[in-house]
């Protein structure tokens, strides 16, 4: 699997395809989702990345609501050399979520379950090449 992105640059990508022109909604604060996504070189090929954001949007509509606008997501490769888990290179993915203020314990724990179910699928990855996780926007830790 070779990664046509810079290691160590930070990309940004949004998922298209929805629009609130001509609706009610646009008068009402934007509902964002963001992600900053972080990827071991040569593990999660480019190519994978458009399934990857559609399973991610599925994920976040299902459990914060269709009114969600569009994800949007930084992504950093992580060069060869520069991540390490238990004294070994790293294949690790971080996938680290911002999302509306508000939502429950037992929906914040559904949405990271199934981010991760998502992301192995897709990736085929396997459940300790994933970590998920999920802060309110107004935490400003």
């Amino acid at each position: 699997m070779t990664s046509g992105l810079r290691p160590g640059a930070v990309y940004h990508k949004c998922v298209a395809g929805r629009s609130a022109v001509g609706s009610a909604s646009l008068a009402r604060l934007p509902i964002v989702t963001a992600f900053d996504i972080f990827v071991q070189e040569g593990c999660v090929p480019d190519s994978r990345r458009p399934a990857i954001m559609a399973a991610l949007d599925a994920a976040c509509r299902r459990f914060l609501g269709a009114e969600t606008d569009p994800l949007e997501a930084r992504w950093t490769v992580v060069r060869k050399g520069y991540g390490f888990r238990g004294g070994e290179p790293s294949t690790t993915s971080l996938v680290r979520a911002r999302i509306p203020d508000g939502c429950s314990p037992e929906t914040r724990a559904a949405l990271l379950r199934t981010l991760g179910e998502a992301w192995r699928e897709v990736t085929g990855t396997g459940e300790e090449e994933v970590v998920v996780s999920a802060r309110d926007w107004s935490w400003a830790g």
